[in-house]
């Protein structure tokens, strides 16, 4: 079990690892599903996590910016984060949607998946910062944005935020572990996902999920 030193611990710049973790897990899945991005969305859902433009700033700097703009955030936010993340990616609406962790829609999943991990440890601190993603994103996330992506987030997990200690725990784990590397047959599995539409797609290798926290020390 990950004790809450593990956690909350901080790298040499006194940023919570967390992030580089976190960082890590949906940086891949946006470059791995990075030739998606030429796609015409084609539903609601992936329209508005796409938004009308794409960040230039890379993940692990946009979370490491968004950091620096809420000095109040611990390691377990991130967790928080990357659990929401998975639960939100294996919802009936993401599936039908058809949603990807590809480099039009990573900012802005990532962006509401911290906002709810922050508001879940304090929720009052974090009402009124959505403006810290517009910043953060050089101003290619929109502020007046967020709101509504939050609420499509909500909606699809059915506004299910808690994360119990098994679930966070289970998480932190598979965030240490960190992206495993695509297999020989992971180009041929998307190609047969791709020209069957009628059956379920399979599951690519994006962020596991789990559910919120209490850090055991």
């Amino acid at each position: 079990m990950a004790s809450a030193e593990a956690v909350l611990r901080l790298d040499a710049n006194g940023t919570p690892r967390t992030i580089r973790l976190l960082a890590a897990l949906v940086d891949f899945e946006s470059r791995h599903f990075a030739d998606t991005g030429t796609k015409p969305a084609e539903n609601d859902l992936v329209r508005a996590f796409r938004g009308g433009v794409t960040p230039a700033v890379e993940i692990p700097e946009f979370l490491v910016r968004i950091q620096r703009s809420n000095y109040l955030f611990d390691g377990a936010a991130y967790v928080l984060a990357g659990a929401y993340l998975a639960r939100f990616m294996r919802t009936r609406a993401a599936r039908d949607a058809r949603i990807l962790v590809e480099p039009a829609t990573a900012h802005r999943l990532v962006s509401v998946a911290v906002l709810l991990g922050a508001k879940f440890i304090s929720p009052r601190y974090f009402e009124r910062r959505v403006e810290a993603f517009q910043i953060c994103s050089d101003k290619s996330i929109r502020a007046s944005e967020i709101p509504r992506l939050e609420l499509l987030f909500l909606r699809a997990v059915d506004y299910r935020i808690f994360i119990g200690d098994e679930e966070f725990q289970r998480f932190f784990k598979v965030m240490e572990r960190g992206p495993k590397p695509p297999s020989a047959s992971s180009g041929s599995q998307k190609r047969k996902a791709e020209t069957a539409p009628d059956r379920e797609e399979k599951k690519p290798r994006r962020v596991r999920g789990c559910q919120p926290p209490a850090v055991a020390s």
